[in-house]
Protein backbone atom coordinates (compact mmCIF):
# COMPACT_ATOMS: atom_id res chain seq x y z
CA UNK A 1 0.00 0.00 0.00
CA UNK A 2 2.58 2.44 0.35
CA UNK A 3 4.15 1.77 -2.84
CA UNK A 4 0.69 3.05 -4.44
CA UNK A 5 0.49 6.01 -2.15
CA UNK A 6 3.77 6.91 -2.92
CA UNK A 7 2.93 6.48 -6.96
CA UNK A 8 -0.45 8.52 -6.40
CA UNK A 9 1.20 11.19 -4.39
CA UNK A 10 4.22 11.66 -7.13
CA UNK A 11 1.43 11.44 -9.98
CA UNK A 12 -0.42 14.42 -8.23
CA UNK A 13 2.68 16.65 -7.92
CA UNK A 14 3.90 15.80 -11.23
CA UNK A 15 -0.08 16.88 -12.24
CA UNK A 16 0.22 20.30 -9.89
CA UNK A 17 3.49 21.00 -11.81
CA UNK A 18 2.20 20.69 -15.04
CA UNK A 19 -1.18 22.48 -14.03
CA UNK A 20 1.62 25.10 -12.33
CA UNK A 21 3.38 25.05 -15.79
CA UNK A 22 0.72 25.78 -17.66
CA UNK A 23 -0.54 28.64 -15.17
CA UNK A 24 2.73 30.13 -15.99
CA UNK A 25 2.73 30.00 -19.54
CA UNK A 26 -1.35 31.20 -20.35
CA UNK A 27 0.15 34.18 -17.59
CA UNK A 28 3.29 34.78 -20.07
CA UNK A 29 1.06 35.23 -23.09
CA UNK A 30 -1.23 36.72 -21.16
CA UNK A 31 1.05 39.73 -20.25
CA UNK A 32 2.93 39.63 -23.94
CA UNK A 33 -0.59 40.47 -25.70
CA UNK A 34 -1.45 43.06 -23.45
CA UNK A 35 2.16 44.70 -23.47
CA UNK A 36 1.87 44.19 -27.45
CA UNK A 37 -1.57 45.94 -27.80
CA UNK A 38 -0.33 48.68 -25.12
CA UNK A 39 2.60 49.52 -27.39
CA UNK A 40 0.52 49.50 -30.37
CA UNK A 41 -1.94 51.95 -28.85
CA UNK A 42 1.18 54.63 -27.33
CA UNK A 43 2.44 54.06 -31.28
CA UNK A 44 -0.67 54.91 -32.93
CA UNK A 45 -1.10 57.93 -30.69
CA UNK A 46 2.59 58.76 -31.67
CA UNK A 47 1.76 58.46 -35.01
CA UNK A 48 -1.34 60.72 -35.00
CA UNK A 49 0.40 63.48 -32.46
CA UNK A 50 3.45 63.58 -34.86
CA UNK A 51 0.73 63.62 -37.71
CA UNK A 52 -1.05 66.70 -36.25
CA UNK A 53 2.65 68.51 -35.53
CA UNK A 54 3.30 67.84 -39.56
CA UNK A 55 0.01 69.07 -40.97
CA UNK A 56 0.30 72.86 -41.37
CA UNK A 57 -2.30 75.37 -39.77
CA UNK A 58 -4.99 76.26 -42.18
CA UNK A 59 -4.01 79.43 -44.77
CA UNK A 60 -5.91 82.47 -43.03
CA UNK A 61 -5.39 85.21 -44.66
CA UNK A 62 -2.86 88.15 -43.27
CA UNK A 63 -1.04 85.45 -40.99
CA UNK A 64 2.57 85.67 -42.30
CA UNK A 65 3.88 82.63 -44.38
CA UNK A 66 6.66 81.74 -41.78
CA UNK A 67 3.47 80.38 -39.22
CA UNK A 68 2.16 78.25 -42.27
CA UNK A 69 4.69 76.07 -42.79
CA UNK A 70 5.57 73.27 -40.17
CA UNK A 71 9.61 73.60 -41.50
CA UNK A 72 12.41 75.86 -42.49
CA UNK A 73 11.87 78.15 -45.20
CA UNK A 74 13.68 78.34 -48.11
CA UNK A 75 15.43 82.08 -48.78
CA UNK A 76 17.45 83.60 -51.57
CA UNK A 77 20.25 85.84 -50.59
CA UNK A 78 19.42 89.46 -50.85
CA UNK A 79 22.53 89.93 -52.22
CA UNK A 80 21.40 88.39 -55.22
CA UNK A 81 17.63 89.05 -55.29
CA UNK A 82 15.28 91.38 -53.74
CA UNK A 83 12.36 89.50 -52.38
CA UNK A 84 8.86 90.80 -54.10
CA UNK A 85 6.48 88.97 -52.08
CA UNK A 86 5.49 85.73 -50.82
CA UNK A 87 2.86 83.32 -50.70
CA UNK A 88 1.22 80.00 -49.19
CA UNK A 89 -0.65 77.93 -50.83
CA UNK A 90 -2.24 74.07 -50.84
CA UNK A 91 -1.56 71.76 -54.12
CA UNK A 92 -3.02 68.21 -54.94
CA UNK A 93 -0.21 66.40 -56.19
CA UNK A 94 0.13 62.51 -56.60
CA UNK A 95 -3.25 62.09 -53.86
CA UNK A 96 -1.60 63.84 -51.51
CA UNK A 97 -2.49 67.77 -50.19
CA UNK A 98 0.89 69.60 -50.47
CA UNK A 99 1.45 72.68 -48.65
CA UNK A 100 3.36 75.31 -50.44
CA UNK A 101 5.04 78.60 -49.79
CA UNK A 102 6.56 80.72 -52.56
CA UNK A 103 8.75 83.51 -52.02
CA UNK A 104 8.82 85.59 -55.35
CA UNK A 105 12.35 87.55 -56.33
CA UNK A 106 13.63 89.92 -58.68
CA UNK A 107 17.26 89.67 -59.85
CA UNK A 108 19.53 92.38 -60.62
CA UNK A 109 19.14 91.53 -64.39
CA UNK A 110 15.73 92.38 -63.72
CA UNK A 111 15.00 88.52 -64.33
CA UNK A 112 12.60 86.52 -61.59
CA UNK A 113 13.14 83.63 -59.27
CA UNK A 114 10.66 81.79 -57.05
CA UNK A 115 11.96 79.60 -53.84
CA UNK A 116 9.43 77.29 -53.02
CA UNK A 117 9.23 75.19 -50.12
CA UNK A 118 6.97 72.54 -49.59
CA UNK A 119 6.17 69.51 -47.33
CA UNK A 120 5.01 66.64 -47.56
CA UNK A 121 7.60 64.49 -49.91
CA UNK A 122 4.64 64.02 -52.61
CA UNK A 123 5.56 67.60 -54.08
CA UNK A 124 8.69 65.84 -55.91
CA UNK A 125 6.04 63.92 -58.13
CA UNK A 126 4.72 67.18 -59.90
CA UNK A 127 8.37 66.64 -61.67
CA UNK A 128 7.73 63.92 -63.06
CA UNK A 129 5.44 65.20 -65.88
CA UNK A 130 5.60 65.38 -69.51
CA UNK A 131 7.83 68.67 -71.00
CA UNK A 132 10.50 67.96 -67.54
CA UNK A 133 14.02 66.96 -68.85
CA UNK A 134 16.06 65.99 -65.56
CA UNK A 135 19.54 68.08 -66.70
CA UNK A 136 22.59 65.34 -65.78
CA UNK A 137 25.07 67.73 -64.61
CA UNK A 138 26.00 67.16 -61.15
CA UNK A 139 27.63 69.26 -58.58
CA UNK A 140 24.54 71.64 -57.90
CA UNK A 141 23.98 72.57 -53.98
CA UNK A 142 20.77 74.01 -52.44
CA UNK A 143 20.88 75.78 -49.20
CA UNK A 144 24.13 73.06 -48.79
CA UNK A 145 21.88 70.48 -49.69
CA UNK A 146 22.88 68.27 -52.72
CA UNK A 147 19.87 69.30 -55.89
CA UNK A 148 19.27 68.27 -59.29
CA UNK A 149 18.49 70.79 -61.59
CA UNK A 150 15.08 69.95 -64.31
CA UNK A 151 13.91 72.24 -67.33
CA UNK A 152 10.78 72.29 -67.64
CA UNK A 153 10.52 74.89 -71.11
CA UNK A 154 11.96 78.19 -70.80
CA UNK A 155 11.91 77.45 -66.86
CA UNK A 156 15.37 75.76 -64.84
CA UNK A 157 14.46 74.36 -61.18
CA UNK A 158 16.86 73.53 -58.97
CA UNK A 159 15.30 70.93 -56.28
CA UNK A 160 16.48 69.25 -52.98
CA UNK A 161 15.29 67.07 -50.53
CA UNK A 162 15.57 67.40 -46.88
CA UNK A 163 13.81 64.48 -45.22
CA UNK A 164 9.64 65.34 -45.88
CA UNK A 165 10.68 68.80 -47.20
CA UNK A 166 11.06 69.86 -50.66
CA UNK A 167 12.75 72.82 -51.59
CA UNK A 168 13.30 74.33 -55.26
CA UNK A 169 14.60 77.73 -56.84
CA UNK A 170 12.51 78.16 -60.06
CA UNK A 171 14.13 81.07 -62.46
CA UNK A 172 13.92 81.92 -66.20
CA UNK A 173 17.19 82.64 -66.32
CA UNK A 174 20.47 81.01 -67.34
CA UNK A 175 22.39 78.15 -65.31
CA UNK A 176 25.17 80.14 -64.20
CA UNK A 177 22.67 82.17 -62.32
CA UNK A 178 20.62 78.88 -61.01
CA UNK A 179 23.70 77.71 -60.11
CA UNK A 180 24.69 81.32 -57.64
CA UNK A 181 21.46 81.36 -56.69
CA UNK A 182 21.30 77.62 -55.16
CA UNK A 183 24.50 77.96 -53.67
CA UNK A 184 24.04 81.29 -52.00
CA UNK A 185 20.69 80.57 -50.51
CA UNK A 186 19.30 79.53 -47.04
CA UNK A 187 16.86 77.64 -44.72
CA UNK A 188 15.28 80.35 -42.25
CA UNK A 189 14.65 77.83 -39.19
CA UNK A 190 11.25 79.18 -38.24
CA UNK A 191 11.15 80.28 -33.97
Amino acid sequence: MSGKRKKHALSGVFVGLVGLLCALVLGALFYGTMVYQLAGEEGEQQRAQAHAAATPAPIAEGTPVEALFPGALLALDPACAQETGAAAQDVRVGGAVCRVVTRSYTLADGSTARALSATPAAYLERLTGSGVQMQLITGYVLADMDALCVVEGATSILAARDGDFIYMIETEAGGQTLYALGAAAVLEQQP
